[in-house]
């Protein structure tokens, strides 16, 4: 592997990796603040910008944000001032930023600005906090039959008839032209209520067959918009156990899993890019519909994040937002009475997050390997001193160990850390520079680290099979080239102070 010196790097956009979840989630992580909080500590970048919270997915069709209701129906989900004030304290001790997932199914622009005029009157919203208002959720896929069957699944015919409400108006169907008018009534109403707010949309769960829902939001008004949305799944536990979308651990680790699923979003970047705006993909999880057990809570998903993650940098997305239910089997992490439980694939985040840094920027690689091998490799440079450092990660998602010789512009001593469990089926025992994270969140173990000097063949290092490293070494300032300074676009949002 050589990073030649001559190649111009990329800059990597600020807080580029943040979480999702779920309204309904809030009221658990209520219950552990504390935990939580470390956790996003943890997953945040020092000197990369704010960390960005998305709140929204599934549940935000549900969300009803109205606190004058007194009495709701039993599928609605209150978002009151008295929840919101809660969550503020996380908001607040992170400085976080969050996006907001309004619904735009069973609610309505006028009560969505009521709440949203009534909790920034009452400081519930606190200043600054908030990155963007996104304008609904996976409207491209939405299915009137399917979402009252979820209703009449979760609560009887007789517990609605108990509710003695009127029910509630539920659009037929949702076209691209009724969500660009939808996305208009909410924008209206939002002005009124929270004036410069920024929106994000339209959030679409099949960008890749769905591009004429960005064209025809993006040819009709659409004040306050600022950054394009979508979501990306390369696997589904929805689908059929043999069908091409249904995961397995193989799968997990194949191509497709990462480069097959950056390619899908390539026309929406270039979409979005060519009108002026950023593509953020406010979900991305290796599996979606929840996840399946033994393949979503395994170390494939490790190994499958940090390399997931750069292909859709290098693609071009703007930044990503992990989701995590905190209560699915696909979740990085969950709760219990014992504390934090963590599955594998919050280690390869990790991994992912200790790449980065301030001034980070992406290096172009030259990997030359045999067709035996199942390697990727991943250069970050970070550092605008006179002493520079670089990240090379190696992700052997092959069964056998390969051994590497790594052409770098430097002669200093390295350091190299592991991410490691006993194979890509493990649900357990992973760990990350010899270390694992408690039920309190808190690092394990004494942290394990080898040092590799240089020889005349360049840095060789190990790689277990089914494992990464990430090798850090210092180089001088200026030593990789940068391309001329560019001004950034009007979807120049997240990560900023």
């Amino acid at each position: 592997m050589t990073i030649p010196t001559q190649e111009s790097t990329s800059a990597i956009p600020r807080a580029f990796l943040g979480l999702s979840t779920e309204y309904a989630t809030l009221p658990l992580v209520e219950q552990h603040t504390d935990l939580y909080e470390r956790v996003l500590g943890l997953l945040h970048v020092p000197g990369d910008g704010r960390f960005v919270l998305r709140i929204g997915g599934d549940s935000a069709d549900h969300a009803i944000f109205d606190s004058s209701t007194d009495v709701l129906p039993p599928w609605a989900f209150p978002v009151t001032p008295a929840l919101v004030a809660r969550t503020v304290g996380i908001i607040k001790d992170l400085r976080l930023r969050v996006i907001l997932d309004l619904n735009t199914i069973s609610s309505t622009p006028q009560a969505t600005a009521a709440w949203v005029r009534a909790s920034l009157r009452a400081h519930i919203l606190p200043a600054g906090s908030f990155a963007a208002f996104e304008i609904g959720n996976e409207p491209d896929i939405y299915n009137r039959k399917a979402w009252e069957g979820d209703l009449l699944a979760a609560n009887p015919p007789s517990a609605l008839r108990r509710a003695a409400l009127k029910p509630v108006r539920l659009p037929n169907r949702i076209t691209a032209s009724s969500y660009a008018r939808t996305y208009a009534a909410f924008a209206r109403a939002l002005a009124s209520a929270a004036p410069d707010a920024p929106l994000v949309a339209p959030a679409l769960a099949v960008e890749r067959t769905h591009l004429s829902w960005i064209e025809t939001l993006l040819h009709r008004p659409h004040p306050g918009l600022r950054v394009i949305t979508a979501h990306v799944y390369p696997y589904s536990a929805c689908a059929k156990p043999g069908q091409p979308m249904y995961p397995t651990v193989p799968k997990l680790l194949s191509d497709n899993a990462t480069v097959g699923m950056a390619k899908t979003i390539g026309p929406s970047v270039a979409l979005a890019g060519k009108a002026g705006y950023s593509l953020r993909l406010t979900e991305i999880n290796s599996v979606t519909c929840g996840g399946v057990k033994g393949v979503s809570n395994t170390f494939a998903t490790a190994l499958w994040a940090p390399d997931a993650l750069f292909e859709l940098m290098r693609a071009g997305v703007g930044g990503v937002n992990l989701h995590a239910r905190v209560q699915s089997i696909n979740d990085p992490f969950y709760f219990t009475s014992q504390g934090l439980q963590t599955h594998p694939l919050l280690y390869g985040m990790l991994l992912f997050t200790r790449m980065l840094g301030a001034h980070a920027r992406l290096v172009p690689v030259q990997l030359h390997t045999s067709r035996t091998l199942h390697l990727k490799v991943w250069a970050v440079k970070k550092g605008a001193t006179t002493l520079d450092t670089l990240s090379v990660m190696v992700i052997n998602k092959g069964r056998s160990s390969a051994r590497i010789n790594l052409h770098l512009p430097t002669r200093s001593i390295a350091s190299v850390q592991r991410l490691l469990a006993p194979s890509a089926s493990s649900t357990s025992d992973v760990t990350l520079a010899g270390q694992q994270l408690d039920g309190q969140a808190q690092w394990q173990g004494r942290t394990q680290t080898e040092t590799i000097r240089p020889t005349a063949r360049g840095y060789l290092l190990s790689v277990r099979g089914q494992s990464a490293a990430l090798l850090t070494v210092h180089v001088g300032a200026g030593t990789l080239a940068a391309p001329p300074m560019l001004t950034a676009g009007p979807g120049t949002l997240f990560g900023y102070e």
